[in-house]
């Protein structure tokens, strides 16, 4: 105790004297690394080292720390590399004060992840009464032989991946520390500390393969971490990971060896209730399991009625062959890309199979089938070369888990439900150079709709119909600028257009209906511009079109979403296939639920950019709308990526209040190529989903081949 110090822990409160314990763990460190990688050690694994072992942190003399954590400043040491003396008296204070509280020493750095509980179950199978000196054996770099001064059958424990030292090892070297400090041959540390326990205890570092994969060095990546590497064999075998020089990945570690950790255990509830299961069922003479997670696996469970229950696969090797998607064929998406090589680790890891040296998904995926039951969860098909042979895997979808909202509360008005949302308290991020409203003043802020128009009257008057309902009739603080095109050359005639707008404008008042005409054939930037143009700076603007149906709702998420300075809003909306595909009707006209969001009623426009909340200020400040793109499309994708490229984030979500009716889309063969195969690409996408448009040419291609007499082959 006398040649130590001792910063801010008192160190025999953490271990008593009297205490017994299994395993004592070194870590040395520096004086520049105890707020950063030893508080991120003693946070993550440390915290597992609970009653059977104890941890320790050794550093220079003069080290302090602001942090509560058990550590050793050890007289007349620096923080010199190699640490030769700082290793030596770490060991020799380890057998001073608690040679007879341990039966297991571990010399340890700070750059080590260690799991605790599996080393102390690996060390309790071997005799710490006997001289033992444990760990990855070396005998230095090709171009050290002959130079670390090692007898033909010498070696030395490497020190990064963990020393480990008996109760009687430690005991025999301990009193010859300072000889083999003024003995020293080389400048690696290990290379002395394994001189010395050759020397004076004499035995080598243990040699057996199986070192090499418990203590574990990690040489696919050199610059000290397991960012790629983690989700390896070697990995979950090994019982100390080495190096880790970021302390963010000693949590990452931990993070992930708890989440296997609580998979292995839900697995083995449902182990459990399998055997439960099966044993009830048995008795009960196979009655059926309302619990699904009971069933043992099967691509057999769900048998369909008719042609439209059927589970289709998607097929997937280095691209995806889906029905669900517009293009058929597209690139694996990075969280398929996750999923495939989480379950390819599972699958080597179960058949005892060792990882492939490459990419996973590139090297030992062939190729794969996929497919989602409701009922039971994902079943996979999958051709692994390692395997060389099919692999049938299912995942089961987990217990239903019940957690309560603490923002939810029973008979609220709409204006508390405003000012207490979750979504409004995320409002408190926003920069300091954004002036935050009162919550009043924010859900009462004047939206202006800029929405630009040529011809189309009944479906103006349904848009007009729809924002009285929503904006006027409730008197929410809004606007409507309309731009006009008078398009004289097609001899379109606006006045019925003018007269409605002017019922409007004398019921409701000229302040929240505006008209504005323009002259020219119909062009949406110029619209957009000369609609932006009528709002001073501080104006919320909120770009729409003619065929788009809203809510109450969006007008909240628009002014939440919208942050002056900060944030721009690109809703996504949901945009309707063609009825008559839909209702199967080609002259009636068809009614379409306008909250059915399913895949065969239409889809979520996700590269769509047509609707965005802005203000007038920031668009000014990326260059407002290019009105040198003439015709269809275009100039919302260009305004996207100057918001993209500006200091402003552009937040994208689904707005289920946000409903694109369906239009047929006419695309003019005058437009520029791009232009052209932009407004091709977007007719096709609204015509119907790929599944529907399947059965539609399945259906006339065997109506064809069906026999004058005989049997319907389609049901």
């Amino acid at each position: 105790m006398e040649n130590s110090k001792f910063q801010r822990f008192n160190m025999s409160t953490y271990i008593a004297k009297e205490e017994n314990a299994f395993l004592l763990i070194g870590v040395m460190t520096a004086k520049k690394y105890l707020d950063t990688r030893a508080v991120a050690a003693f946070q993550t694994w440390a915290q597992t080292c609970v009653g059977t072992c104890k941890v320790i942190f050794f550093s220079s003399e003069d080290s302090t720390t602001s942090h509560t954590i058990p550590f050793v400043s050890l007289y007349g040491v620096d923080d010199v590399y190699p640490p030769q003396q700082k290793s030596f008296l770490m060991l020799k204070y380890m057998y001073d004060n608690y040679i007879d509280n341990f039966e297991w020493f571990m010399r340890a750095d700070d750059d080590m992840f260690i799991k605790t509980e599996r080393l102390v179950k690996f060390l309790r199978s071997i005799d710490s009464s006997k001289s033992q000196y444990i760990g990855q054996a070396g005998t230095g770099r090709k171009d050290e032989v002959r130079k670390l001064h090692l007898g033909n059958h010498d070696n030395f424990c490497m020190g990064g991946p963990g020393v480990l030292l008996s109760h009687e090892t430690l005991r025999q070297m301990s009193t010859h520390v300072d000889s083999c400090l003024h003995n020293l041959m080389t400048t690696h540390e290990d290379v002395e500390l394994g001189r010395c326990v050759r020397k004076y205890v004499g035995i080598p570092c243990t040699q057996a393969f199986e070192m090499n994969q418990l203590f574990y060095h990690n040489y696919q990546e050199p610059n000290g971490s397991f960012e790629t590497s983690l989700k390896n064999k070697a990995v979950d075998v090994a019982l100390t990971l080495h190096p880790v020089k970021d302390p963010k990945q000693q949590y990452r570690i931990a993070n992930y060896l708890h989440f296997l950790h609580i998979e292995d255990l839900r697995q083995k509830e449902i182990n459990l209730q399998r055997e439960i299961t099966y044993v009830d069922q048995t008795l009960r003479n196979g009655e059926s399991v309302i619990n699904k997670q009971r069933i043992m696996p099967s691509l057999l469970h769900f048998s369909p009625k008719s042609v439209d229950e059927i589970l289709s696969w998607e097929f997937f090797s280095k691209s995806l062959f889906s029905h669900r998607e517009s293009n058929p064929r597209s690139i694996l998406k990075t969280h398929m890309n996750v999923k495939l090589e989480d379950i390819i680790v599972q699958t080597l890891k179960i058949t005892h199979q060792t990882a492939c040296r490459k990419s996973l998904k590139k090297d030992c995926l062939l190729y794969g089938y996929y497919r989602l039951s409701p009922l039971y969860g994902a079943d996979y098909i999958l051709n692994l070369l390692p395997l060389r042979r099919q692999i049938y895997i299912q995942q089961r979808f987990s217990g239903l888990e019940l957690i309560e909202d603490p923002f939810t509360a029973q008979h609220r008005s709409y204006e508390s439900e405003l000012e207490s949302s979750f979504l409004y308290k995320s409002l408190s991020d926003a920069s300091s150079n954004y002036e935050i409203l009162s919550s009043r003043d924010k859900m009462t802020e004047t939206i202006h709709f800029l929405l630009p128009l040529s011809g189309r009257l009944q479906i103006f008057m349904r848009f007009l119909d729809n924002y009285e309902k929503v904006c006027l009739l409730t008197k929410e603080c809004c606007r409507l600028h309309i731009v006009l095109f008078r398009q004289e050359t097609e001899k379109i005639d606006i006045d019925d257009h003018i007269k409605l707008i002017g019922k409007y404008q004398n019921q409701y008042g000229g302040y929240y209906v505006d008209l504005t005409l323009a002259d020219g054939p119909f062009d949406r930037a110029k619209a957009l511009d000369i609609g932006a143009a009528q709002c001073v700076d501080d104006s919320l603007l909120f770009v729409i079109d003619v065929d788009i149906l809203f809510s109450r709702e969006t007008l909240l998420r628009i002014r939440l979403n919208t942050k002056r300075g900060v944030q721009v809003y690109y809703p996504i909306v949901f945009s309707q296939f063609d009825p008559a595909l839909i209702c199967n009707q080609t002259h009636q006209p068809c009614e379409v639920n306008k909250r059915d969001f399913s895949s065969d009623m239409g889809y979520w426009c996700s590269f769509g950019f047509g609707m965005v909340g802005v203000y007038k200020s920031d668009l000014s400040a990326v260059g407002g709308f290019n009105t040198s793109i003439r015709g269809w499309g275009m100039e919302d994708v260009d305004l996207y990526s100057h918001f993209c490229d500006s200091n402003l984030t552009v937040f994208r979500t689904i707005d289920p209040d946000l409903v694109h009716i369906f239009h047929p889309v006419i695309c003019d063969s005058k437009l520029n190529k791009r232009q052209y195969r932009m407004c091709l690409g977007s007719r096709a996408q609204t015509f119907a989903s790929v599944n529907k448009l399947a059965n539609i040419v399945y259906k006339q291609i065997f109506k064809r081949k069906q026999p004058k007499e005989g049997i319907e082959l389609l049901p």
